[in-house]
């Protein structure tokens, strides 16, 4: 989660589903009829998911988030409902289109303003209605350091693509029949880790029935009838956005802005991820940022509860779903996992 936190920063939650209206935009999506579709089994499911290609899509995605995170100042927070914090918890709808990976944009909704992001190329314009500020970021080609947050890396898709990763002997995998998802139907695909020492309890992945495209993602801490997190369309279209989604240029009167900032920030150049473990109950290892803009979110942390052991002292987020523990001497250890595993990754890999 901490890893993402940059890409999660560019959806902003809205009152009701019905803000979408009030996107600007030139795609309409396709509603479907919702038809049968013939019985499957879990490797003829999978079969077809690894298959399934598009070249594009847009639609409306919605996603109830209740991941039981402590009350942080400044890190959880619902005093704005275009705060960026603030869909860590709660009902969030965001407007995409995706044309590649190099053609995507994205529109935040808040009750009275917006904020979009556009990527073109190596063009990166981020433009915000309540301040009428727009920022533009120029990217160097071929450098994924600097590549901006896709859209897929919070669609149905890509959040299924990463729990079909952990599939190992461990997963028990099976079809749950059918339901309705964006007017299509889809293929409920249920994974159910048998790992006891991970915190997934299971994960519902609604697959369309035609495109065997995931529609929707449901996940499940260990014990909860409740998702933690829900994330589906409620309307899609496969058709290729046109070009012209993507392109911007700031209005007349607005305050244009040039090279990083806090909102997208220069990346760390300093010490890549590690993976400590396998499948469900996998470690994510990685030094804290050392950036400017580090201390802040340092500080804000410091309510979390102190813990010690023979891996030295630090902070824990205890959530239902996943843990974190952030050491004093500046590792970060995170995992779908209790606690007392993230203290023995941290013990033996110093």
């Amino acid at each position: 989660m901490l890893r993402q936190h940059r890409t999660l920063r560019w959806l902003a939650p809205v009152g009701v589903v019905g803000a979408v209206a009030v996107v600007a935009g030139s795609v309409i999506a396709a509603h479907a009829t919702p038809e049968p579709v013939p019985p499957t089994t879990p490797t003829a499911l999978l079969a077809g998911m690894q298959s399934a290609n598009h070249q594009g899509f847009s639609g409306t995605i919605v996603a109830q988030i209740s991941l039981g995170l402590p009350s942080l100042p400044g890190v959880v927070s619902s005093d704005s409902s275009t705060s960026m914090t603030s869909l860590l918890a709660g009902s969030h709808t965001l407007r995409c289109w995706y044309a590649g990976p190099d053609q995507q944009r994205v529109a935040l909704l808040g009750t009275t303003d917006e904020t979009d992001v556009f990527h073109s190329g190596t063009d990166l314009w981020q433009w915000s209605s309540s301040d009428f500020t727009a920022t533009h970021v120029k990217l160097p080609a071929h450098d994924e350091r600097l590549a901006p947050p896709t859209v897929e890396s919070l669609t149905p898709e890509q959040l299924a693509t990463r729990a079909l990763a952990a599939l190992d002997p461990s997963t028990t995998v099976t079809v749950e029949g059918t339901r309705v998802v964006a007017d299509r139907t889809a293929y409920v695909l249920v994974l159910t880790p048998k790992d006891s020492s991970t915190r997934v309890g299971s994960v519902r992945i609604s697959v369309d029935g035609r495109t065997k495209v995931p529609l929707g993602v449901q996940v499940f801490a260990r014990g909860s009838s409740s998702a933690a997190v829900d994330i589906e369309f409620s309307d899609v279209s496969f058709a290729t956005p046109s070009r012209a989604n993507f392109a911007f240029t700031p209005p007349p009167g607005a305050t244009v802005k040039e090279g990083f900032n806090a909102d997208y920030p220069e990346p760390d150049s300093g010490h890549p991820a590690s993976v400590i473990g396998t499948g469900w109950s996998s470690v994510v290892e990685y030094r804290a940022p050392t950036s400017e803009g580090a201390a802040p979110r340092k500080n804000e942390l410091q309510a979390l509860p102190r813990v010690s052991g023979a891996w030295g002292t630090g902070r824990i987020l205890d959530a239902p779903l996943f843990s974190v523990l952030l050491t004093d001497d500046g590792r970060v250890f995170a995992g779908a996992v209790d606690p007392d595993v993230l203290y023995r990754a941290a013990a033996t890999h110093k």
